[in-house]
């Protein structure tokens, strides 16, 4: 029986080496954002480099009849194992990135030992080391096949086990995990030992070898991965491919990219012919809504019962904020869609600002705020569409008083010096503020952050729609904010990105 004879100190000896490599490989992986995937490939060429040399050289008995080489099944398998890993948890770009490296630096290795072998044995380079020749001698038939195998591993390990979780939904992850690696690694053994010794006396030792090696060393890297992504990483950072056919695109990328970039062509047309069913709903929501509060209005005038007028101002309120909610949502849409059309005529920013303001300046006074205008005072002109300015002037001077309960808003203009050029236009208040890690959300459509919404209503929409008009009409709008001391919006004019 080959227990009893089994060199368990051997054995020992290539488990600790397979848990070494594996562990050192998982670490780099796990760091791999503070120190980039970088010492990972190199980890990586390193077992090649290292399973190339020891594989022919140096063999472990692990019993009279049976004897195991370090390189090809601790250090080679490593490389399977890590191809994997990568492939699980970042995403394909990577896994093929990390694929054809190792293969060009393998074909690199190769070459460089071949040159290396041709200087020590033609041209009788100095060998002061006495490193032995042979380490450098390759047969480019070996050279070839080796490589080509190398190749097919790495690709069939990543599509035999997607086509086992597409379609063997039942078997456990583990299940998984090990019969893809100790299969793959069970196919290159019979591949080598074929292209190394086929019709030799020493094919069936040497398979024999590959077989028992590898499998073990498959089944404890198996182990190893099941144990890091069950315990350590079980959050994909990918999705997985939907379709056996979708892991090809290691090696068929730019059908991939075509097929992603169609269906963001899709997926847009979609968005566009959304955007147009919602302008045309928001046209017909508006006109009975139109009609409920007249009529709601008029009832109100006429009724002396004071609890039936405070249900009629709930309806006029609540129908007002759905009037409001409704045109905004119609703007936006035909914004998105492109069928807002711009009435580009020369607008005198300073007489905008004005008219504005004023149009505000009761809404300042119940709450006692200073709503100012800062302005050269000379006529400032911009090639601009009247009507969207002025919406987003009332847009984001009406939001800093919404939020601001002490102190002031300014609306500044400010110009060239030189020519009299408006520059941009500034919106300053000493309201409540907006967190820094929200600044780039304020402008997606119904954002509402939390501690601003507690102080003011609001359908979320006027700071969406400002931007998408500022953009449209080759603006930028900005902001900057400090928490507790104020917001500071500005218009940027023919500055949009």
């Amino acid at each position: 029986m080959l227990l009893p004879e089994l060199n368990f100190y051997s054995v020992a000896h290539i488990l600790v080496e397979i848990l070494f490599v594996g562990g050192v490989g998982l670490t780099l992986f796990r760091f791999r954002r503070q120190l980039s995937l970088g010492p990972l490939y190199v980890f990586v060429g390193t077992l090649q480099f290292l399973s190339m040399l020891v594989t022919s050289t140096v063999f472990v008995s692990v019993s009279p009849q049976l004897a195991i080489s370090p390189g090809s099944s601790v250090l080679f398998s490593a490389s399977i194992f890590t191809i994997l890993l990568v492939y699980l948890r970042t995403d394909v770009p990577t896994s093929r990135g990390l694929i054809f490296g190792v293969v060009i630096a393998n074909l690199t290795l190769v070459i460089l030992l071949w040159f290396t072998g041709y200087q020590l044995t033609v041209l009788g380079a100095a060998n002061r080391l006495d490193v032995p020749a042979e380490i450098f001698l390759v047969s480019p038939f070996l050279f070839i096949s080796g490589t080509l195998l190398l190749l097919v591993d790495f690709l069939l390990v990543v599509v035999v086990y997607d086509y086992f979780r597409l379609h063997l939904i039942w078997m456990p992850r583990l299940g998984r995990l090990l019969i893809t690696i100790v299969g793959v690694l069970c196919f290159d053994a019979l591949a080598f030992s074929s292209i190394v010794a086929l019709g030799e006396p020493t094919f069936f030792p040497i398979l024999s070898g590959q077989l028992v090696g590898k499998s073990f060393a498959g089944f404890i890297y198996g182990l190893l991965l099941y144990f890091y992504l069950t315990l350590i990483e079980p959050a994909p950072v990918r999705a997985h491919a939907q379709d056996i056919s979708d892991v090809f695109s290691i090696f068929t990328h730019r059908e991939r990219y075509r097929q992603v970039r169609a269906q963001l062509e899709v997926a847009e047309a979609a968005n566009v012919a959304k955007s147009r069913f919602l302008a045309n709903m928001s046209h017909e929501l508006r006109t009975p809504l139109n009609a409920i509060i007249g009529f709601a209005s008029i009832v109100r005038e006429r009724n002396q019962n004071e609890e039936e007028k405070n249900y009629l101002d709930r309806v006029l309120d609540n129908g007002k904020h759905l009037l409001q909610l409704i045109n905004g949502l119609l703007d936006l849409s035909k914004i998105e869609s492109g069928r807002n059309e711009l009435e580009l005529v020369d607008v005198d920013l300073h007489l905008l600002l004005e008219e504005t303001t004023a149009l505000l300046q009761s809404q300042a006074r119940q709450k006692e705020l200073q709503l100012v205008v800062e302005s050269p005072g000379a006529p400032a002109f911009l090639i601009t569409d009247r009507m969207r300015m002025k919406q987003i002037l009332i847009n984001l001077i009406g939001n800093s008083l919404k939020f601001t309960e002490t102190g002031s808003v300014v609306a500044r203009l400010v110009a060239d010096p030189a020519d009299g050029r408006p520059l941009r236009i500034d919106i300053l208040d000493t309201g409540i503020g907006i967190p820094a890690d929200e600044l780039e959300s304020i402008f997606q459509p119904f954002y509402q952050e939390q501690a601003r919404s507690r102080h003011a209503g609001g359908t979320g929409l006027g700071l969406a729609i400002s931007k998408a008009l500022c953009d449209q009409m080759g603006h930028q709008l900005n902001v900057s904010s400090e928490t507790g001391r104020g917001s500071q919006f500005s218009i940027v004019f023919g500055a949009a990105d």
